[in-house]
């Protein structure tokens, strides 16, 4: 009798983390989607940024944080499900195949790769967002310096350039009652 309920108790547990395995592969494909959505919005703002409409590039700010936000919620999830495939321990998901003593399942193993490649890529495009923005920043210092600096400053009284002394000397009479 113990043996069987060893047995049940050993393949009780591969069924629990085989659940938790599958859980973490899903956790990836959502922070991989994640990840792909905050891509699409890095290029909508160099749009933005590209085509002078500020409407864009707020709106694309505004869609990043939300981006952000739920991707952090994305990986405190997962790193949950990887405790508790650890048994309490917070492990990398590059170390996780080591820790756990076992090959990871290959889908698990693909969505990680595309994880990690996704991310790279995003890395880079927010790389030339920083670029593209800083160059629209010193742009536009640029063109109000050349302004503010190639405006002459305004006379301080209303005349003329010439001064009236430079007129002909001499007086007209006007005779009113002619």
């Amino acid at each position: 009798m113990p043996n069987r309920a060893l047995r049940s108790g050993a393949a009780a547990e591969t069924d629990r983390r085989a659940a938790r395995l599958d859980e973490l592969e899903r956790a990836l494909r959502d922070e991989a989607r994640l990840v792909g959505d905050l891509r699409d919005v890095l290029v909508h703002q160099r749009a933005g940024v590209a085509s002078s409409d500020y409407r864009q590039v707020e709106a694309s700010v505004l869609a990043m944080s939300r981006i952000v936000l739920t991707l952090e919620e994305a990986r405190t999830h997962r790193e949950a499900i990887t405790a508790t495939l650890a048994n309490g321990e917070t492990v990398p998901l590059g170390e996780l195949e080591s820790h756990l003593g076992t090959p990871l399942p290959e889908p698990l193993n693909a969505v990680r790769a595309a994880v990690r490649k996704v991310a790279g890529a995003a890395a880079e495009d927010i790389a030339i967002n920083q670029r593209v923005l800083r160059r629209a920043l010193e742009a536009g210092d640029a063109y109000l310096q050349r302004l503010f600096s190639a405006a002459d400053d305004p006379s301080p009284v209303y005349c003329s350039e010439k001064h009236p002394s430079e007129g002909p000397r001499g007086g007209v009479l006007l005779n009113r009652t002619a």
